[in-house]
């Protein structure tokens, strides 16, 4: 009986250090999934803000395209009125 006590106590201080353990390990990932969330956030954040200056990029570049569109009309106005010039 005396080892049969002793046999019962071991196995229930075993089974409180596993769930000591247990419980470490579901702490730790609970910060480790708290870390890697943030993470997540934090690189969600930065692709938007990058996609919102790509986007800008885009419409200046659109914006230039125009201008220079533009200069470029301008340019063959002025060289056929100059042409016409000449040809009176």
């Amino acid at each position: 009986m005396n080892l049969e006590k002793i046999v019962n106590i071991f196995a229930i201080v075993l089974l409180l250090g596993l769930a000591v353990c247990a419980l470490m390990v579901m702490q730790n990932t609970a910060e480790s999934n708290v870390v890697t969330t943030r993470a997540a956030v934090h690189q969600a954040n930065k692709e938007s803000t990058v996609a919102k200056e790509v986007r800008m990029l885009t419409i200046e570049l659109r914006n230039l395209q125009k201008d220079v569109d533009e200069v470029k009309k301008q340019v063959r106005r002025s060289k056929r009125s100059a042409w016409k010039k000449q040809g009176k």
